[in-house]
């Protein structure tokens, strides 16, 4: 949370960052589907965008926005880096 400033991360209208404070931590990668829980698979959300998003899946293009964005509020030495999956059994 404090890596996203309190702020939600997720992708509002015009794909740009939603405004609204984060009220949750979400896996970006869904864990239903596989994505690890990690810091790198941690997006903090509201509720809104959390309950909006569910288990899907996001596509390439929406994982390469969100970290273009963080490069905006992600200090030099945090990753930008966004998805992750559990290692294959």
């Amino acid at each position: 949370m404090a890596r996203a400033g309190g702020q939600c991360e997720m992708e509002a209208g015009f794909r740009r960052r939603c405004s609204r404070p984060a009220e949750h931590g979400d896996h970006f990668y869904p864990w239903s589907k596989g994505g690890s829980t990690s810091l790198q698979n941690f997006v903090a959300a509201c509720a809104r965008c959390n309950r909006a998003k569910s288990a899907r899946i996001p596509s390439p293009g929406q994982q390469e926005r969100m970290e273009r964005r963080r490069r905006e509020y992600v200090t030099q030495t945090g990753s930008i880096g966004v998805g992750e999956r559990q290692p294959l059994p």
